[in-house]
């Protein structure tokens, strides 16, 4: 299986569906919510969505 190192900086705190970084959209440990676009759910699961899409755009 292929493996590709990515930087995992403010993955936490940027938006996967706008792209709107901001250190309020995560305003408490386990949850996300987008000041921007309204996005919300468990920081874990945002995190991993754009550490996905930054392997993804790292492979090409």
């Amino acid at each position: 299986m292929p493996f590709i190192e990515v930087d995992p900086a403010y993955t936490s705190q940027r938006c996967p569906r706008c792209g709107h970084t901001e250190r309020a959209n995560r305003l408490t440990r386990d949850h996300f919510h987008c000041r921007r676009c309204g996005l919300a759910g468990p920081a874990d699961h945002v995190a991993g969505a754009n550490i996905a899409t930054r392997g993804a755009t790292a492979w090409v």
